[in-house]
């Protein structure tokens, strides 16, 4: 009789074991790959496309570049109104010379996002259709590269910058350039207008600057200026005798 209790016990627990929630192990998964007839698409993958749908990828790819073409030419377009030197003579230096700075900055930034390179945009502005540039508009093309490359450097052609360009006004320069007080992006003559107005009217001797704006009475010269002004008269742009005190 000792043994019915080890029997009883053991077909218990065959019992449990049984009323027990079955979990099943997952299900091996096959090596299937489907075949794709071995062509590879752009992307690197093996290409499942219909005809229909690789001409329709065809069409967006064409279309996009299209888009950035039609960006660049109408940067182009405004580019080379707002830089007229018919347009310039009519505007009142420096304040609104200063204003026609933020507007081309925005547009140089229109063409920059349009994957367009800004210096060959401005070399052919420069040449107004011509073989060669003038110095003048040689000139004009070096300083608004310069100024092309200070403004994305302080951070002012992201969409809060360019909002505020496109209204001819100065751009909060971001603030991973620290700025903790919001600084302007101010756009100043290089030269003042008042002691050099031959050149009032010209775009070159206008930059983006985000300094301590100079004080309207003073008539002394920083030395940048005057190493400015000394390129000027090397290329005709400025008298000689420019820079000698009265």
């Amino acid at each position: 009789m000792r043994g019915l209790p080890t029997f009883l016990s053991g077909a218990l627990f065959l019992l449990l074991l049984l009323l027990q929630p079955s979990h099943a192990n997952p299900p091996v998964v096959l090596p299937y790959t489907p075949d794709y007839g071995g062509d590879y698409d752009l992307f690197g993958g093996e290409n499942y496309m219909t005809n229909d749908d690789n001409l329709m990828l065809e069409s967006l790819t064409a279309s996009h570049g299209m888009s950035l073409l039609k960006k660049t030419q109408t940067a182009m377009t405004n580019l080379k109104r707002l830089t007229d030197p018919l347009l310039l003579a009519k505007l009142r230096a420096p304040a609104e010379m200063q204003r026609q700075l933020y507007l081309i900055l925005y547009w140089l930034g229109e063409a920059d996002m349009a994957n367009a390179d800004v210096q060959e945009v401005l070399q052919e502005i420069s040449r107004r259709g011509q073989p060669q540039a003038t110095p003048a508009d040689a000139t004009m093309a070096e300083v608004l590269l310069f100024n092309f490359h200070t403004a994305r450097h302080l951070g002012v052609l992201g969409f809060p910058g360019l909002v505020k360009l496109a209204q001819a006004l100065p751009p909060i320069i971001t603030e991973n350039d620290n700025n903790d007080q919001n600084r302007l992006a101010f756009s100043i003559p290089i030269l003042p207008a008042a002691q050099f107005p031959s050149i009032s009217h010209q775009l070159f001797n206008y930059e983006i600057f985000d300094g301590s704006l100079p004080r309207a009475s003073s008539s002394a010269l920083t030395s940048s200026q005057i190493e400015f002004a000394q390129k000027l008269i090397s290329r005709g742009l400025l008298p000689a005798d420019s820079l000698k005190k009265p």
